[in-house]
């Protein structure tokens, strides 16, 4: 029999009028649609969560940091000695510039947020703006109300932060330096306990004008972070002006600065051996490694979903057989070969793989093109917040979808949907002519 012959018949069967297999092979398809559409809004999401934290976490950050290896000294902002003067921060950051990147020394410290009489603790991020120029630090796109100016006595805060105290534009705040407060007790050697210093001075936390609001749209850092000039910070904390704790570095492309890098610590090595290095993908290896770890066992999983489809095929397929059973003794007595025969039920898996996996993709593709308005109708039917910020930490649900995942998702689907049709194709070539056109 000819291969168009076989495509016909199996394509005639497949289609079968109005009855029990013909309900029966709709199921079959629908579990197919909705399987592969599973599939493709899961990894999508997947994906384009992590796409998303990856634009994050380089737009709140930088693509490397620089820092003295750190030794602990109550005196110093987080109880780090590693702290670059103006002088070595410079030279740190021409270092950089020879290299093919850009660095900005900035000073990172954990500080005690106080509003009244309600204490919180922070992170502080002090920079000086002019010399950054706005290309790297994307604060003057992230503020939301009011201006960026980071000039003497003025602080931005976020707008998680503004809405958790009651606070606006032109308000002022009180910060707490750990330097100061490491100050006022100390341990007693004799007991081991902790006292009153008796080198304790009296000091005044201090004083910030609010001149605006930001948001980078991560909750995570927005919650915790304010922004403050270099000189305020260094102030702050006492030390010298242009002192920093930091030394973040930019390149071209973050995904492929490996080159970049291993030329980098050999330039800082010989500068000196007490720095270290960090690139953005070290600092967060492990939620990166998790989420894509978590992709891979999603699929897996899923997968499933589409195997049971093709056992629901296999289902189907086994009543065509039998209600075939004359058809096909006929076709094997007018010639056709068992492997013939075998075709046309394994054509028929690959037709309900094909069909299937086609509505799979446009139902995964509508559904991740209007997720946001199918969580709107969650929450308004019922009454919660599907997508908290506060949990997830973005304002709406990402999603990304990888043309080379929905090609891989489609070709698994019509492989197990065709393999699904094996043992009813086997079934029907081994019937017997004679004992099939008995009742004939």
């Amino acid at each position: 029999m000819e291969l168009g012959t076989e495509i016909f018949l199996a394509w005639r069967y497949f289609k079968p009028k109005r009855s029990a297999v013909s309900v029966i092979t709709l199921i079959s398809i629908i579990g197919v649609i909705l399987g592969v559409a599973v599939l493709i809004v899961v990894l999508a999401v997947m994906t384009g969560f992590t796409d998303h934290l990856k634009n994050k976490l380089l737009e709140t950050g930088a693509h490397a940091q620089i820092r003295k290896q750190i030794r602990y000294t109550p005196q110093m902002p987080g109880g780090s000695s590693g702290v670059f003067t103006e002088e070595e921060a410079e030279e740190v950051c021409e270092t950089v510039k020879n290299n093919g990147g850009d660095g900005v020394p900035v000073l990172v410290s954990p500080v005690l947020l106080q509003v009244n009489d309600i204490f919180a603790p922070k992170a502080l991020i002090a920079y000086n703006p002019g010399q950054d120029k706005g290309k790297r630090i994307p604060l003057e796109k992230a503020v939301r109300s009011g201006k960026l100016s980071l000039k003497k006595d003025e602080i931005m805060v976020s707008e998680v932060i503004a809405g958790q105290y009651g606070l606006r534009t032109g308000d002022k705040i009180l910060l707490h330096s750990p330097t100061h407060l490491s100050r006022l007790v100390e341990r007693d050697k004799e007991t081991g306990r902790y006292k009153v210093s008796d080198k304790a001075e009296m000091y005044l936390p201090g004083e910030y004008t609010i001149t605006g609001t930001f948001s980078f749209d991560k909750y995570d850092f927005d919650k915790d972070i304010m922004f403050m000039g270099l000189d305020a910070g260094d102030s702050l904390f006492n030390l010298d002006y242009g002192s920093a704790t930091h030394v973040y570095v930019w390149t071209n492309d973050p995904f492929k600065m490996d080159p970049f890098t291993e030329k980098l610590k050999f330039s800082l090595y010989n500068m000196n051996p007490n720095l270290e290095m960090h690139t953005w993908k070290d600092m967060h290896s492990r939620i990166l490694g998790v989420l894509e770890v978590e992709k891979n066992m999603q699929f897996f999983l899923l997968i499933f979903i589409v195997l049971v489809a093709a056992f629901s095929i296999a289902n189907t397929l086994i009543t065509t057989v039998i209600q075939k059973t004359r058809e096909i003794g006929l076709l094997k007595a007018m010639g056709t070969s068992s492997a013939g025969v075998m075709r046309i039920f394994l054509l028929q898996g690959f037709f309900v793989g094909v069909v299937g996996s086609i509505g799979g993709v446009l139902l995964g593709w509508l559904v991740v093109i209007y997720r946001m308005n199918i969580l709107a109708a969650m929450r308004f039917i019922s009454g919660q917040e599907i997508f908290p910020k506060e949990v997830y930490l973005f304002r709406e649900l990402p999603a990304h979808i990888i043309w080379s995942d929905v090609a891989v998702i489609t070709i698994i689907s019509i492989l197990l949907c065709t393999c699904g049709a094996l043992l009813p194709a086997l079934r029907a070539a081994s019937l017997d002519p004679a004992k099939a056109l008995r009742y004939e």
